[in-house]
């Protein structure tokens, strides 16, 4: 595993939010509690997503080695679509799912497996072109609060992920009850099929007032489609709970661009 926390982050790269992989978080009520770690990154003047796919692609695989070896949950690529945000800070995302609040990369004897016996040049060498491609600009951690996938759910069938950073309107309200009504829409939307899966997380770190916000809650669906359909008598009484409790500081569409797989899966 790379000595600097950046490399930590990249291996063992949620959500969301909290965002699966194959299922990364399709877990049985209650939610056991993991941690995403949202890895920001900004494309390098004149680069395209195409151009940061093969150095994705490479952790992805490192990655795998992680996931198989049971260190962390899951690792995967969220491309930007659509943004709220009119001033765009970054292009993409790699995000991490871990079952502890802290990071497990693959073995040396795995990352072995994958270089032979040029681990250090190949890493040296990955680690270079990730930096001159697209940079991290910033980096949360976020804890699981719910999450629940129906059976149908993987990336390659639910590519989008919708993501709304929200906030308390009252800042002195006691989020955990508040947040209620999100799980419990969360679970309708999932049974009754508007969506394949959803979930909201809290920011663990960093914290600040100038965040604007601190909850994230999102969406898996095949596409931007489902939005438009009518929305039941419950989930409308429920978003207007929700909207009484929370302001929607901003909304970010992602499609899966590479994941890994759970083993079995």
């Amino acid at each position: 595993m790379k000595p600097f926390f950046l490399f930590g982050c990249k291996v063992a790269l949620l959500g969301l939010v909290c965002l699966p992989g194959s299922r990364l978080l399709a877990q049985s009520a209650p939610t056991a509690k993991t941690y995403t770690y949202f890895i920001f990154h900004k494309l390098s003047p004149g680069l395209t997503i195409q151009d940061a796919l093969p150095v994705e692609r490479e952790w992805r695989v490192i990655n795998q080695a992680a996931v198989d070896e049971g260190k962390m949950i899951g690792w995967h690529m969220m491309v930007k679509q659509m943004s709220s945000n009119p001033n765009p800070d970054y292009d993409y995302v790699t995000v991490i799912v871990s079952p502890v609040m802290g990071i497990q990369g693959a073995s040396p004897a795995a990352i072995a497996k994958i270089y032979g016996d040029s681990v250090q040049t190949r890493m040296a060498n990955l680690q270079k072109r990730d930096r001159a491609t697209a940079p991290v600009v910033k980096m949360e951690v976020w804890e699981t609060v719910d999450a629940s996938f129906g059976a149908g759910f993987s990336p390659d069938k639910s590519p989008v992920v919708v993501v709304d950073f929200m906030k308390l309107r009252d800042p002195t309200a006691d989020w955990s009850t508040l947040v209620t009504p999100i799980k419990q829409l969360n679970a309708v939307r999932v049974r009754q099929n508007e969506t394949t899966g959803a979930g909201v997380s809290t920011l663990i770190v960093p914290k600040g007032s100038e965040k604007g916000y601190n909850l994230i809650a999102f969406q898996t669906m095949a596409n931007t489609n489902v939005l438009a359909n009518p929305a039941s008598s419950e989930t409308t009484k429920l978003q207007s709970q929700i909207n009484r409790a929370f302001d929607v500081v901003r909304q970010e569409v992602f499609r899966f661009t590479e994941y890994t797989k759970r083993p079995g899966k």
